[in-house]
């Protein structure tokens, strides 16, 4: 079949099998599965498809019309311009995660100094990844409750070249972390849907995302007040800690991070105006408020 013609018909069936972005997964889809660029897709348009390239990618859709995600059809998500593995014991990078990446810069004013990161509830690595890869002295620590979550981040670890600087701990958040270690950056994007509304998300999510990583108790707080509790022990001095968080759950937070003696910074919000990004610092409040008097 002509490339043109396959990618009218299945954009179609897409549409008609109610996926939300029909246009942009079928050009995905066929992107990666013929390594073909945008510009191909145009002046490439008369390609006869082989035969096996179209059982691929017959296949392919018919696992789209199931609910599965592109990411997990293919694979592999880009997420700050990077290439990230993803399997079905890792959430796929979500672009509202790249909003904390660049708060991290935002605060980080030089590139080139030794910092400390933890990732916490790593999943894919793309966090510690993406920092690593901006901040060519920093060493992080990525720790996640599932050791086939922490495979795949190795991996893309490996894959990026910042293997060597990232070590991977299994641990369900700081208890598996010696006592002793204090971190200039702690970041997490953690589970934060509330236990009755996994029911009702989206089949992509509910049925191909790792439940371990989308839980996050009764009102989707459970991980922030187990984290929360620790933040002024692990963060340095003039260290930061950065957080993403659901919709609605702004208020919440900023009383957890109150009883938790810490101070919050700033909160960030997404591209649909959500809080998103919470960033939080263990300094004393009372000398903040009066130096800003």
């Amino acid at each position: 079949m002509i490339l043109k013609d396959f990618m009218q018909n299945k954009r179609a069936a897409l549409e008609q099998g109610g996926v939300q972005n029909p246009s942009l997964d079928i050009r995905t889809i066929v992107k990666a599965r013929l390594d073909l660029s945008d510009a191909d897709l145009i002046t490439q348009s008369d390609l006869d498809i082989s035969e096996d390239d179209q059982k691929q990618l017959e296949a392919d859709i018919k696992d789209r019309l199931a609910g599965k995600p592109v990411s997990k059809i293919l694979g592999a998500k880009e997420f700050w311009g990077l290439d990230f593995k993803v399997t079905e014991d890792t959430l796929s990078p979500r672009p509202e995660t790249e909003i904390l990446i660049q708060a991290v810069l935002d605060f980080v004013a030089d590139r080139e100094v030794s910092l400390v990161i933890l990732d916490l509830g790593t999943g894919t690595g793309c966090i510690p990844v993406a920092l690593l890869k901006e901040l060519p002295k920093a060493r992080a620590v990525a720790v996640d409750l599932s050791d086939r979550a922490l495979v795949v981040a190795k991996e893309n670890a490996a894959a990026h070249g910042v293997e060597e600087r990232v070590e991977f701990i299994t641990s369900d958040w700081f208890e598996n972390l010696p006592d002793e270690i204090r971190f200039d950056i702690i970041t997490s994007n953690p589970p934060y849907i509330p236990n009755p509304d996994l029911d009702s998300l989206p089949r992509e999510v509910k049925n191909h995302d790792p439940i371990l990583a989308l839980d996050g108790g009764e009102e989707g707080l459970d991980p922030y007040k187990i984290i929360f509790r620790q933040l002024t022990h692990r963060l340095k001095e003039g260290g930061r800690a950065f957080f993403e968080a659901g919709q609605g759950q702004a208020e919440s937070l900023v009383r957890l991070v109150d009883d938790s003696n810490a101070t919050l910074e700033q909160v960030i919000p997404d591209y649909a105006g959500i809080d998103r990004v919470f960033e939080i610092s263990c300094g004393d409040k009372r000398k903040k408020i009066e130096k800003g008097r």
